[in-house]
């Protein structure tokens, strides 16, 4: 992956990893509607991969964590990568942006009409975190448990004719 999140790349790239791991990357601009559209590519994603047991939790997560960048992360004229990820224990959503401010968990005031974004990833993934990128900026992720959702695990791709081959 590039170090520099920058225009190269718009349209949604599917790679398949070493192993049985799968993913989906989409480039996304910094705007308001980013999040809409980028709940809607992990939803088409997951959708077209089978994997639906917590779509709407998934889906809550990925409004969260780009709503943040696009807010706070991503600097203006900069854009925001969404990557789906389908690992063998786990399917995992990242936020990437070039922006160099770390989020953190906070508690907000009551009456506070935001800052309740990590709260809600927190409660409702079973993992989340903060890495850095080799370059500018950071990825925030949200992973969800095969083991805890009820997804079927992945079977490891097999070479070859299948059965019987007399």
């Amino acid at each position: 992956m590039a170090s520099r999140l920058t225009n190269e790349v718009t349209d949604a790239a599917s790679d398949l990893l070493l192993g049985t791991a799968r993913h989906r990357t989409m480039l996304f601009p910094r705007r308001r509607t980013t999040p809409r559209t980028a709940r809607d590519f992990v939803a088409a994603t997951l959708t077209e991969w089978c994997e639906t047991s917590r779509l709407d939790d998934m889906r809550l997560c990925t409004s969260e964590l780009v709503t943040n960048a696009v807010l706070h992360g991503a600097p203006v004229g900069r854009l925001v990568l969404v990557r789906v990820e389908s690992l063998d224990a786990e399917l995992r959503i990242e936020v990437h942006d070039s922006g160099e401010k770390r989020p953190t968990k906070r508690v907000p005031k009551e009456s506070a009409v935001d800052g309740r974004g990590l709260l809600i990833v927190a409660a409702t993934a079973d993992s989340w975190g903060v890495k850095e990128r080799t370059g500018p900026g950071k990825y925030v992720w949200a992973a969800f448990d095969r083991a805890k959702n009820g997804a079927a695990p992945i079977l490891p791709h097999t070479t070859g004719p299948q059965g019987d081959t007399t």
